[in-house]
């Protein structure tokens, strides 16, 4: 069993950014940490074609839900589409092929080269993403956009509820996030299994993968709580990347700034042309005429 490992949940229409992300591991894995990419079952003789010689480990979204089905049973008929992926990646764990992982979404990709040793503290333990969202929230008030923050603290104040804390409202993001497969093990059979729940109902109640690991973390401490910021340099909108550009930010200088990678969020980059009006605010916003 290996002590970290990477892990990506991918699909078919991400296919070309995870072989993006598969490249830039590949480039700058200096510990060649092991790679893991889970996609449905019908995906995968596409993504060994797409892949070829890329290192990588390829396991399928059915293993790992079924692996957790041995305990949670099959899933309900009406489970969201869009919590499976969320499922997933709360899942892998099962497979019993590590004891922490760095899960990766397609769309980022790193930029510098990174060991084992950047992900654990001193004393051995591993790190956990958890800040303030600065970045986040300077940008929904930079473009009035407070029902981003509304969003973001209701569902972390729905989950902490589910565990009995009234406090701040922790950024336990973004991906990539460090994972124990302790504190995984012990949100199911420690928190869950004593209230005759399973993961399945876990994720139903509180909608996201990222904040249900990070408060039952602050909750159990089954690890030692080290908090760090976050690892990749992150564009949730166009609006930010294109500032960033802007200004002649690159790569490199995220690089610089201790980061270890870069993402940019599929829901906007899109190999497609925007819609000239929206370019055309958006270009004199820059220039300070709008």
């Amino acid at each position: 069993m290996d002590k970290l490992v990477l892990f990506c949940k991918s699909y078919g229409p991400d296919m070309l950014r995870a072989r993006r992300m598969a490249e830039s591991v590949a480039l700058y894995n200096a510990d060649r940490l092991p790679l893991y990419i889970s996609v449905p079952a019908s995906d995968l003789p596409a993504f060994r074609e797409c892949f070829g010689a890329i290192p990588c480990r390829f396991v399928t979204d059915e293993e790992v839900v079924a692996a957790g089905a041995q305990v949670n049973g099959p899933l309900p008929p009406s489970f969201p589409g869009h919590l499976l992926q969320q499922l997933v990646k709360l899942e892998f764990w099962r497979l019993g092929a590590c004891e922490n992982y760095l899960w990766l979404d397609s769309d980022g990709y790193f930029i510098r080269e990174f060991r084992a040793s950047d992900f654990f503290a001193t004393d051995g333990t591993l790190l956990t993403v958890m800040n303030d969202g600065r970045e986040f929230r300077d940008y929904a008030r930079k473009h009035h956009r407070p029902r981003l923050i509304e969003d973001f603290e209701r569902l972390s104040r729905k989950n902490q509820a589910m565990f009995g804390r009234n406090g701040v409202c922790h950024d336990f993001g973004p991906c990539p996030v460090l994972w124990s497969c302790r504190v995984l093990a012990g949100l199911a059979n420690d928190w869950l299994q004593p209230r005759y729940r399973t993961i399945v109902d876990g994720l139903l109640q509180s909608q996201s993968e990222i904040v249900l690991y990070g408060e039952y973390l602050l909750s159990s401490r089954a690890i030692p709580l080290h908090p760090i910021e976050p690892l990749f340099k992150v564009f949730h909108y166009p609006e930010q990347f294109f500032e960033a550009q802007a200004m002649g930010e690159w790569d490199h200088t995220y690089a610089v700034q201790g980061y270890f990678g870069v993402i940019l969020q599929s829901n906007w980059a899109r190999p497609r042309p925007p819609k000239e009006g929206g370019w055309r605010k958006f270009r004199k916003r820059l220039q300070g005429k709008g």
